[in-house]
Order: C-alpha cells, then sequence, then structure tokens
C-alpha cells in the first residue's frame, strides 16, 4: 500500500481515523452523519456515507483503537446487477445542463399535495419501509482486512411516540466490491439483524427530529422546524438544509397532505432549489426531480436530490452524491453515497405490525 493510498482513505473517513496525523476534510460534516457499529461474530467497524443522523452501534470491542487505511479503488456504478434489486443507483438521468428554477413546479405540487386525502391512522406507531443503496467501508479489527462497496439494504422502521421502538435491517448482497471482500461480505451473511429501544431511549438515535403531531401546516413555522431539523448543516445553504431534514423526515412517519403541500411551498421560496425534470426510482415509479448544492468547502460538493410524485406530492426517493472532490478522479465521480427509496409509510396500531 503507498503512502498516497493511505492519506486518501485517512481523509475519506477523517471524522472517525483516531489517527493524529488526520487533517480536517471537507467532507467531514458527511462522514461524521455515517453509521458506525462493530457487530456479529468478529469485531467490524462500517461506515456509511448517509444523509441523515448518526446511530451508533458498538459491541465490546477497542473501536477506538481503529485507524482506518485501505486502497481506494474506483466505484463503477454502471456495472454488474446486484441480488437486491435491480443495476446500482445510477446518477441522475436528466443533463445538469437542463437545471431550471424550481419554484412554478413545487407549487403546482404543492396544490396536488393539499387535496390528498390524509393517510388512515389505526394506531400511533409510524412505520416506515425503505429500501437503500449505500456506499459503506468496513474492517475487520481482528484480521485488518477492509473492504467496501455498494450496500442494498431493506429497513423497516417503527417509532411509537413514547420513544421506544423496533427497526430490523435485511442487507442483500453487496455490489461494486473494492478491497479485502471478507469484511464486507460479513454484513450480509447472517440476515436480518434486530434492534429494539424502550420507552424513553430513543435518544440512541431513533427518536423523531420533529414530533409528528407538531409540524405546521403554515409554511413559515414549518420552514422554521426544518431549519431547525437541518441544523447539522448550519454552515451550508438554505435550500441544502431543508433537503437534509426532509431526507430524514421522510424516513420517519408518514407526513401528512397538509404538512407536505407546506413543504413544497417552503422549497418553492428557496432558489437554491432546481428542478431536473422527470426520472424514475428503484421501483419504476416516475416523478419530479429536483436538486440542491451543498458545498463542503475546499472544493468539495455534494449534490441532494428528492423526487416526488407529479399526482399526488409526496416523496418517492432521495439519495446524496458527491460530484466535486478535490481527492477523487473526474472519472470516478458522481459517486452515489446513499440511495433510498421511499417504498412504504404508515400509521399501524402496534410495533412489529404493517399495513
Amino acid at each position: 500500500m503507498s503512502r498516497t493510498d493511505t492519506e486518501a482513505v485517512r481523509a475519506l473517513l477523517a471524522a472517525h481515523d483516531p489517527a493524529a496525523s488526520v487533517r480536517s476534510d471537507p467532507a467531514r460534516r458527511e462522514l461524521s452523519r455515517n453509521q458506525v457499529f462493530a457487530s456479529v461474530h468478529r469485531q467490524r467497524s462500517v461506515y456509511r456515507l448517509v444523509p441523515r443522523r448518526p446511530v451508533f452501534r458498538v459491541a465490546l470491542g477497542a473501536v477506538a483503537a481503529l485507524a482506518a487505511v485501505a486502497v481506494v479503488v474506483p466505484f463503477a456504478f454502471g456495472s454488474a446487477q446486484p441480488a437486491y434489486a435491480g443495476p446500482p443507483p445510477a446518477p441522475l438521468e436528466v443533463p445538469l445542463t437542463d437545471l431550471e428554477p424550481g419554484s412554478e413546479r413545487l407549487l403546482a405540487l404543492a396544490e396536488a399535495a393539499e387535496g390528498q386525502p390524509a393517510p388512515p391512522r389505526p394506531g400511533d406507531v409510524a412505520y416506515v419501509r425503505t429500501s437503500q443503496w449505500t456506499l459503506t467501508y468496513s474492517q475487520d479489527l481482528d484480521t485488518a482486512e477492509e473492504g467496501w462497496g455498494v450496500l442494498p439494504v431493506r429497513d423497516e422502521v417503527w417509532r411509537t411516540p413514547h420513544e421506544s421502538g423496533l427497526q430490523i435491517e435485511t442487507p442483500s448482497v453487496p455490489d461494486h466490491l473494492g478491497g479485502d471482500l471478507n469484511p464486507v461480505q460479513r454484513l450480509f451473511e447472517d440476515g436480518p439483524t434486530e434492534w429494539e429501544w424502550g420507552g424513553g431511549e430513543g435518544g440512541n438515535g431513533m427518536f423523531f427530529s420533529v414530533e409528528p403531531g407538531s409540524l405546521s401546516t403554515d409554511p413559515g413555522v414549518l420552514a422554521d422546524q426544518l431549519h431547525g431539523a437541518g441544523s447539522d448543516l448550519a454552515d451550508t445553504g438554505s435550500g441544502a438544509r431543508l433537503f437534509y431534514a426532509l431526507q430524514q423526515l421522510y424516513g420517519e412517519a408518514p407526513v401528512e397532505p397538509g404538512v407536505q403541500a407546506a413543504v413544497l411551498r417552503v422549497l418553492a421560496e428557496e432558489d437554491d432549489v432546481m428542478f431536473a425534470g422527470t426520472a424514475r426510482d428503484r421501483e419504476g415509479r416516475e416523478g419530479l426531480l429536483f436538486v440542491v448544492e451543498e458545498s463542503e468547502g475546499g472544493g468539495t460538493l455534494l449534490e441532494r436530490r428528492i423526487m416526488f410524485d407529479e399526482g399526488t406530492g409526496q416523496p418517492l426517493y432521495h439519495e446524496t452524491l458527491t460530484v466535486e472532490s478535490p481527492s477523487e478522479p473526474d472519472a470516478e465521480l458522481p459517486r452515489v453515497n446513499n440511495y433510498t427509496v421511499l417504498v412504504e409509510s404508515a400509521w399501524v396500531p402496534e410495533v412489529g405490525d404493517t399495513p
């Protein structure tokens, strides 16, 4: 392994590398939201580039002693098909030169959302099912083997009003593997993993970013609520904070039509929210795609994307990409960090129930 390779990966994983020589990297804030856990038969550490709050699941072991190094290889997002559901995430189908202001279309979507019936509410437990593809780095702390790839996961989460709930994560065969294969392959071979937390224990990362019943239908009030939920990105543009907050919100509970209409009106006021055209998600659903850029400083540029159903105004999928980075060749960009399909959300009577 060359010194250049080591420094490149340490820069990529700067937020979690305890080595004293690590320098701050422009992507640090995004990486600081990575999920980190060590589990199963061998001690492992896992880093995921994800657009949501951090969830730390740490088994017994010297996780703090990890110094992550590996050889960086390109991710070819147009190659082999994973076993989970179709080809790996691809960059936006619409050329970026076609971007245009999103205000007019967002206001039309708001009208469509406002006319939708409220979702049935047979109970107070929020159920959300997503399909996710996440760029993941894994290291075996016993053997020091390191690998990375795109990990497909089916994720089901139940949240109660009492900060209790359940998450079932079902990974599938990882794709676009690099480095040592074993640390990444072990992430799926034991099947689904369950995490359950009791009343008042939502502080482990499974709480609501904004309590569903408190979300306002007034765009001005709601904008403040969303900016509060997106405060992790305080140093970025307003549109990026809103997109980040929505990426969290849509994964936590059903959103009432009136609230969703207000969301779209809030976005319509943002000059940096652009319309990218019509696209199709991994479930084959077509919708209107909107994007916002997020500058991380130092030449690193992220892009957050959310697609809405044209008939209902409801969200269908979101993704986060790295589109510019001084540490990566242009040929390897854009790189999909996380792609999340919002498959289903509903209110159910009890934890474990499905619609």
